[in-house]
Order: structure tokens, then C-alpha cells, then sequence
């Protein structure tokens, strides 16, 4: 008897396999890139956010790397719908029935294997962009709009963090289920699948010019800040960011991130 053909899963449709499956690019640069460094700007600004004193001079790095976070998340969904294959949100396969299959699937063991995304994460990562964003609105609202927006702003990020650690434990349930390595697959940008489903390219440009960007944005909030408004000036737009918080009667404090006036 001949064994059943193997099947993976793109954009939803389940397809048998034409080849052997082999390890083929899926992830490019920029996706492995935006997923790394959004994840450093988000453990940075929350572990700041909680171990250091808001009155410290080490805090206002926790609203700075938040609009980095943010600022990556943008960069990424202009990639979402520009990008390659599977960096596209077209790709992503994320409806009530679709995620019950994968969590059905997951539960038995015989789930079937998705190239690009699967439904789980298709799910996490939009509730982590949505989720950064609305931090970094809250973030910026904070000045203006008293306890209540530093409540939904405090609410927003530990909802974040709680996505996070879902997503993580997602990911070894799923690499212990489904013998599927995930984490090693957004690090070497492989997955197992046929030579038909391999994207073309990695996009090493896209992702030095990512990298750049993110870097310049990260520079100009550095070199802008005001530590005594709490704003940071955007050379060239002849504005200024207000971040965080605002007491009454604040005064310049000592050794504050950017440039005070004297």
C-alpha cells in the first residue's frame, strides 16, 4: 500500500506535496529583523517601566524605546503589505475556524504544517502590533490626559506582556508537538517545505535600509529629548513629541536622557 501523501498548508489551502520537503527560505531579512528588534525595544521599555523609579534618570529610556517599538511596528506593516511571500498579511490565515483547526491540531499532534504563518501566530502578531501602538498613543496622550489614559496605558502594556508569554509558550508547545522548530526557523529564515514555496530573496537591502531607518529614528529621539517637557524635537518638521506623563510643577531633573536647557 502506498503511504498517504504529505501536505503543508499556504494562505489556508492545504496542498500535497509535488517533492521531498527540504529546508527553503521562507522568513526574509527584513521580517527576522523587525521581529528581533521589536522585541528588544519592547523587554527594554517594560523592564525600565518596572524596575526603575519614573523619577530617575534612567526612565526616560523606557518612553524612548517605546517609540522605537512603535516606529519598528510601523515599518513593519508598510512590509506586511509590500514584502515577500510570507512577510505579506495576505498570507496569514487567522479566522475563528482556522484557529480552532490549529489548536485542534496542536492538542492531537497530526496538525498540518503551515510554510508561512500559522493561525496562532497570525493571531499574536496583530494583537502585538496593535497592542504597541496603542501603547505608544497612550504614551503620548499621558501628557495631556491624566490617570485615566495612564490607567489604559498600564492596562495596554501588561496585556502586551501577556500576549508575549502566550506566544512563547505557543512556541514550545508547537516545536513539541508538531517537531517543528519555529524559533530556529525565524533565526535562519528555513522552514521545511518544496522548492516551489521557497521565496526568491532574503532582501538584505530592505533590511539595511530597515536597520538604518531605525537607528536615524532612534538617534534623532536620543539627541531631541528634553528632559524637563518631556518632548523630544523632530529636526525638519518643526515639531516636537510630547512622551509620557506630565506632573504639575516638574522641574528639570538631573542627568535626564537628551539635552536640558540651562
Amino acid at each position: 500500500m502506498r503511504p498517504a501523501p504529505s501536505h503543508l498548508i499556504f494562505d489556508g489551502m492545504t496542498h500535497p506535496s509535488s517533492a521531498s520537503p527540504t529546508r527553503i527560505l521562507v522568513w526574509d531579512f527584513p521580517t527576522r529583523l523587525s521581529h528581533v528588534l521589536l522585541a528588544a525595544a519592547v523587554v527594554g521599555a517594560f523592564g525600565i517601566a518596572t524596575l526603575v523609579d519614573d523619577e530617575g534618570a534612567v526612565f526616560p529610556w523606557h518612553m524612548l524605546l517605546g517609540a522605537v517599538a512603535a516606529f519598528v511596528v510601523a515599518l513593519r506593516v508598510i512590509w506586511g503589505f509590500a514584502g515577500s511571500r510570507y512577510a505579506r498579511f495576505g498570507s496569514f490565515t487567522f479566522g475563528p475556524r482556522a484557529v480552532f483547526a490549529y489548536l485542534k491540531g496542536i492538542v492531537s499532534g497530526k496538525g498540518a504544517r503551515h510554510v508561512g504563518h500559522n493561525p496562532g501566530s497570525s493571531v499574536v502578531i496583530f494583537a502585538i502590533f496593535g497592542l504597541t501602538l496603542g501603547l505608544a498613543a497612550t504614551g503620548v496622550a499621558m501628557s495631556r490626559g491624566g490617570d485615566v489614559v495612564k490607567e489604559i496605558h498600564e492596562v495596554l502594556a501588561y496585556s502586551l506582556v501577556g500576549v508575549i508569554a502566550l506566544h512563547v509558550a505557543g512556541v514550545v508547545v508547537h516545536t513539541l508537538r508538531q517537531h517543528e522548530n519555529i524559533a530556529l526557523a525565524m533565526l535562519d529564515g528555513r522552514k521545511e517545505g518544496n522548492a516551489g514555496q521557497a521565496i526568491a530573496s532574503a532582501h538584505p537591502l530592505v533590511a539595511l535600509a530597515l536597520v538604518g531607518a531605525t537607528a536615524l529614528w532612534a538617534g534623532v529621539l536620543v539627541d531631541g529629548y528634553d528632559g524637563r517637557s518631556h518632548s523630544v524635537s523632530l529636526p525638519g518638521l518643526g515639531t516636537s513629541i510630547t512622551l509620557g506623563e506630565i506632573e504639575k510643577g516638574d522641574r528639570p531633573r538631573a542627568g535626564g536622557a537628551g539635552h536640558d536647557d540651562d
